[in-house]
């Protein structure tokens, strides 16, 4: 089977003095997939994102999004992306934002007529009239997942999906994941989540500065009687800088506090 995705030795840094923000990942994504790409703040994961979608070059390896370089105009109308922080013009209405992105996707007026309505009834932001800027940070994300899978994209690119969302608005995200896996849509999903993570994806990796710790199906990075929570945290804590103590050294110094200032 084809890959939707292929990165091979991926590597990036924006600084020459800076360390690797990427530093020698690969994987590859496969239709009907979900994958999860994992790691603490910082990891990489949002560059990776970028060098995927084209909004920055890696400074070495090698991405084939749909057999294609990033920036092949096919490739990318293929890709549905929903960032973790969503940002739309603020006086526009739920509906125009869809339409407008509609018609940058070369979307049809009669198809726009179907499909917007049906997004924002999904997203539980049909009959809203009020504009963008006054939505909330739940409403904003909503739309942004909307105008993500408007396209019917091969490859969905999910940034914190469920991050400002609701109990049911985090079940409606992870219901349209499977559907959409069975449709044979493709999932690149970057969540803190562990648990929804576990529950819609069947290949994870996991990553910290820069570089990939463990990646395979899911029952292959983790054991029987385990959680990836449980594996995640035993990764990541052995490839980072362990401190003696979980608070401040001015908080754990066991010091008797200062009364207040003396006259």
């Amino acid at each position: 089977m084809t890959a939707v995705v292929e990165v091979q030795d991926l590597r990036k840094r924006y600084r020459s003095r800076d360390p690797w923000a990427v530093d020698g990942v690969s994987f590859a994504l496969h239709p009907g997939q979900a994958f999860g790409l994992l790691g603490p703040n910082g990891a990489g994961k949002s560059t990776v994102v970028k060098m995927i979608t084209g909004l920055t070059r890696p400074d070495s390896g090698r991405i084939e999004l749909f057999g294609a370089a990033p920036g092949h105009a096919e490739a990318r109308a293929n890709v549905g992306f929903a960032p973790e922080d969503p940002d739309f013009p603020k006086y526009l209405r739920a509906g125009e934002v869809l339409d407008y992105f509609g018609r940058l996707l070369g979307i049809s007026a009669g198809e726009r007529g179907r499909r917007v309505p049906e997004a924002l009834e999904w997203a539980n932001l049909a009959g809203e009239r009020r504009q963008v800027r006054q939505f909330s940070k739940g409403m904003k994300q909503r739309l942004g997942l909307a105008q993500a899978i408007l396209g019917r994209p091969g490859l969905l690119i999910l940034d914190e999906p469920t991050a400002d969302l609701d109990p049911l608005g985090r079940r409606d995200v992870l219901a349209m994941i499977v559907g959409l896996k069975a449709q044979g849509t493709a999932i690149l999903l970057n969540s803190h989540l562990l648990s929804e993570v576990e529950r819609v994806c069947d290949s994870v990796s996991i990553m910290a500065m820069g570089r990939i710790l463990r990646e395979g199906r899911i029952h292959e990075v983790v054991p029987q009687g385990h959680s990836l929570e449980e594996v995640f945290m035993e990764l990541v804590e052995a490839a980072s800088p362990r401190r003696e103590s979980n608070l401040p050294d001015f908080i754990a110094d066991d010091r008797p506090p200062t009364s207040g200032a003396s006259a």
